[in-house]
């Protein structure tokens, strides 16, 4: 799928395995960039389930997002379940959780340093919840359950890039 796409990723289009995304700017783009990617659908002779196509939607749920016309913003259902989240009591549940939370990190400002008490559990031969991982766990139970749509900046302001690198210097 992304070699028949690789053109066009990115631009207007998302692959995630046999998921396609078409986004566009205006209704008439959507329907050129729609038009593009039927196309090459056919061209290499591949086709769409109708069942499970969606056109012309201004929200759609995609891959534990939504994507709409304010931008990207978690999935609330995704978040509803981090923030019932018990208190995990292993290894396994630390790593169940952290990986649901982990797939939301880009919301979250410092999301690294605010869950390293809770992933240095995972490199310790026994397990013992500490307060330091308690309080992580709240934080970003917390943090997640007010994460911001993300959107595109304003490229005529001027703006700053933060980052969050989670590699030891």
């Amino acid at each position: 799928m992304n070699s028949v796409f690789r053109p066009h990723l990115r631009r207007f289009v998302l692959v995630f395995f046999d998921d396609i995304l078409v986004y566009s700017g205006s209704w008439k783009l959507h329907l050129e960039h729609l038009a593009t990617i039927l196309q090459l659908l056919k061209d290499h002779k591949l086709v769409a389930k109708e069942a499970k196509s969606l056109f012309g939607q201004k929200k759609i749920d995609y891959l534990g997002h939504v994507v709409s016309e304010k931008g990207l913003s978690v999935d609330p259902t995704k978040i509803q379940a981090i923030l019932q989240w018990p208190v995990p009591r292993n290894v396994k549940e630390v790593r169940s959780f952290l990986g649901l939370a982990g797939y939301y990190r880009r919301f979250i400002r410092q999301y690294a340093s605010i869950a390293s008490p809770i992933t240095d559990l995972l490199r310790k031969e026994t397990f013992k919840w500490t307060d330091q991982a308690q309080e992580a766990f709240e934080i970003l139970k917390k943090a997640l359950g007010s994460a911001l749509v993300l959107s595109l900046p304003d490229f005529s302001l001027e703006f700053h890039i933060e980052t969050d690198d989670s590699r030891s210097v």
